[in-house]
């Protein structure tokens, strides 16, 4: 009797073992053991600022939803927001006004302003976890913010395998870099799985946009599962504007996320890029001219959270979105990769549940390197910062959720200036 139930336990948890496992793309590349530097998550507590920014965080109760990114295209009070109904929306905390401008593919992430031209932006649109249309694709639009006309960019990019042993950069003069061209010819070309986050160059003549992994139908259990296992599927792309061609800038990087281009004054055109690597807790420089093009750096690592999206204020400070820090659980499962298949097949909910809901922003000095300031927040206001947006009036802190039952807030939230950084307002 004893034998025959300890066969059916042992048969029973194989079953489970089969059935929960993640998709073949992540646990064919579980990363082995990382130790985290703790040298800046002691820095940040050194600018810690989180009881003051608890304190001095604005809610306006607008109808606008749960919303990734923000931009100030006329430079004043008026925001155009990604909601995560499917919809772009224009917000004026001034005037009380929220207002829908115009229905996307999909659901709108990153978002960007078209300098000089108040009237246009462009914008990533990829599924917000498992709600896909018929006939709707993940990609790079634009959009007209009169009219609400959405004109489609690039919904197609380079196929290439990524090689697992270590990343690839293809500097600006590299011919063999995967191109794909406005008419369809060169590189052999798939769908775009996901579009995150993008960002202009100064002449806005390109477009960087970054994938943060290539296979389709990802749901909320696969994005965790990409922060646990931290497999090497993160690309960054670049439009031209000019000539319709898409182009692999890098591939190979964990979660490639948020995409700032670097600062570059006298030179015509950018060295470098800048993106977050989310799981990785890491923001990570891609070099594409001069004499180290074609490689990447590392710009400041074992950051207190996993970072979103990245924005500059006035001052080239950069501002990192914290989806959700760190915390003791994360920074011990990196540090015992033998864990992971086990974690990786328990309940979306059970994970999500067992780690404190922190959130906040980390503000580093304009080459990224040093931390100037630093808040995490934990309470009813917000849920996990996808973007922290400077503006003229205060930090808007854009937030989202990976939980069912938080995706249905509504509302803007506003951090005003911190005293220590008021040179940009």
């Amino acid at each position: 009797m004893k034998k025959r139930v300890l066969i059916v336990v042992v048969g029973a948890f194989a079953i489970w073992w089969i059935a929960a496992a993640p998709r073949s793309e992540i646990r064919c590349c579980i990363a082995d053991s990382i130790v985290i530097d703790p040298a800046t998550a002691e820095a940040t507590a050194a600018v810690d600022r989180s009881n003051e920014f608890a304190a001095s965080l604005e809610s306006f109760d607008l109808d606008n939803p749960a919303y990734d990114d923000a931009i100030f295209p006329d430079g004043g009070s008026t925001a155009v927001v990604t909601g995560h109904d499917g919809r772009i929306w224009r917000v004026d905390v001034t005037a009380d006004i929220a207002e829908p401008v115009a229905d996307v593919p999909l659901v709108a992430w990153g978002i960007h302003e078209v300098p000089g031209d108040p009237n246009r932006a462009y914008f990533c649109s990829a599924g917000s976890y498992e709600v896909r249309q018929e006939g709707e694709r993940a990609g790079l639009y634009q959009l007209d913010l009169d009219s609400g006309k959405v004109t489609t960019l690039a919904i197609r990019v380079p196929d290439t395998e990524i090689q697992l042993d270590s990343p690839i950069v293809y500097a600006d003069s590299d011919a063999s870099a995967p191109t794909l061209n406005s008419d369809g010819s060169g590189a052999p070309s798939r769908e775009l799985a996901v579009c995150d986050n993008l960002e202009f160059s100064a002449d806005g003549e390109r477009i960087y946009f970054s994938e943060p992994f290539a296979y389709t139908e990802a749901s909320v259990d696969d994005a965790i599962d990409e922060a646990i296992a931290l497999p090497p599927n993160g690309r960054l792309f670049r439009y031209d504007l000019g000539n319709g061609t898409t182009r692999v800038i890098a591939e190979g990087f964990h979660f490639i996320n948020g995409v700032l281009v670097d600062q570059h004054p006298g030179q015509p055109r950018e060295e470098s890029v800048i993106v977050t690597q989310t799981s990785l807790f890491q923001v990570t420089r891609i070099i594409l001219n001069g004499p180290r093009a074609g490689s990447s750096e590392v710009v400041i690592d074992g950051l207190p959270g996993t970072p979103d999206g990245m924005d500059r204020d006035a001052d080239g400070r950069l501002w990192l979105a914290m989806f959700v820090d760190r915390g003791e659980l994360l920074t011990w499962v990196h540090e015992n990769a033998w864990l992971k298949p086990l974690l990786m097949r328990l309940p979306t909910r059970l994970l999500l549940s067992s780690q404190a809901q922190k959130t906040g922003v980390v503000v580093l000095s304009p080459d990224g390197s040093e931390p100037l300031y630093s808040a995490f927040y934990e309470g009813p206001e917000l849920y996990s910062i996808a973007s922290a947006v400077p503006a003229s009036d205060g930090i808007y802190l854009a937030h989202v959720s990976l939980d069912d039952a938080e995706r249905d807030r509504i509302g803007v939230q506003r951090l005003p200036w911190p005293p220590e950084l008021t040179g940009s307002r």
